[in-house]
């Protein structure tokens, strides 16, 4: 039996967005996620129809979950793992100074309305992009996603 293994077999992350605005924002994200290694992803209060631009075939390679409400996904999160949300908040913590934890959970909202308040309180940690609007929650997704590899490699 194994008795000793690389901090890294300890670290996962998924990714994901409450109620999402396009379906192609996902399949953008999912392919993001797929590339960087996350281990999920999944959507709150929405249900993903697979594309044909998928070419890539990324829902053979990584596991989206589909959460009807947002209790269900807070129910879903594994133990010692963080929900950290991605948000447009004063009180989240800049990208740029952020230390990204070893279990993590990704949670964007929806590019019109962002992360409701109530999910929002439920999340441990919030982090902010820079920027005064909201950016496309493909594109954010995935900066978020870059920076958690570049800063926890090595």
């Amino acid at each position: 039996m194994k008795r000793t293994w690389e901090l890294s077999e300890e670290r996962y992350f998924g990714i994901g967005v409450y109620r999402p605005k396009t379906w192609e924002n996902i399949g953008t994200l999912w392919r993001t996620a797929y590339i960087y290694k996350a281990s999920f992803i999944f959507v709150i209060e929405a249900k993903y129809q697979k594309k044909s631009s998928d070419v890539l075939k990324v829902w053979s390679k990584i596991p989206l979950f589909q959460y009807e409400t947002s209790e269900a996904f807070l129910a879903s999160v594994p133990y010692s793992c963080k929900v950290v949300g991605i948000e447009l908040d004063d009180r989240a913590t800049p990208i740029r100074d952020y230390s990204h934890p070893d279990r993590a959970i990704y949670l964007l909202g929806s590019e019109d309305n962002g992360i409701p308040k109530s999910l929002k309180k439920k999340c441990q940690e919030l982090v902010r992009l820079p920027g005064s609007v909201s950016l496309n929650v493909a594109v954010a997704g995935s900066i978020v996603v870059f920076d958690r590899i570049n800063k926890l490699s090595g």
